[in-house]
């Protein structure tokens, strides 16, 4: 049995060590940037609302469309009896969902099975017990997932302008 053609290629090393190379200096120019786990976290004095609308605005000023908004707050505290807690994590929390078409068809291009890599999110949430902040976050690029560095430049900008407002 012959398997299909593609174009998928096997990373290697020298191709981690470029996008880790690429990735780095967009984590560095970011501000309120922190590396918490797997998420890059970014914070804003804004209250919820406002930084959400200026990060609507942020999205759709670059002419992409939200897909899909996920209240995760609304619900984590709606399901939060069927798991027996009674903790509070959130004030407020939605993930935004959108894609750039030009990134999303190279991605899949170079790879049919890139697809888990789209849509890209922004987390945007006020932590219960500290609601004078709110952050906006998003998941730590993988330096050795193509487009990486692409994706990474995008959110970064997406979400200082929204700390910025406009």
């Amino acid at each position: 049995m012959s398997k299909p053609a593609n174009n998928y290629k096997e990373p290697n090393v020298v191709r981690i060590i470029i996008l880790l190379a690429l990735l780095l200096p967009f984590a560095s120019q970011a501000s309120n940037y922190k590396e918490i786990d797997a998420s890059w976290v970014f914070s804003t004095e804004n209250n919820f609302e406002s930084a959400l609308e200026n990060l609507v605005f942020a999205i759709e000023s670059r002419g992409l469309v939200i897909s899909y908004t996920a209240h995760a707050s609304e619900m984590l505290n709606r399901t939060a009896s069927a798991v027996g807690t009674e903790n509070q994590v959130y004030g407020d929390a939605q993930i935004l969902l959108f894609c750039k078409s030009d990134l999303s068809h190279a991605m899949v291009a170079d790879n049919p099975h890139h697809l888990p890599l789209c849509p890209y999110s922004i987390s945007i949430y006020t932590i219960f017990q500290q609601p004078e902040l709110t952050y906006l976050s998003i998941r730590k690029p993988d330096p050795a997932a193509p487009f990486s560095s692409e994706i990474a430049k995008l959110l970064i900008s997406i979400i200082e302008e929204a700390q910025d407002g406009f």
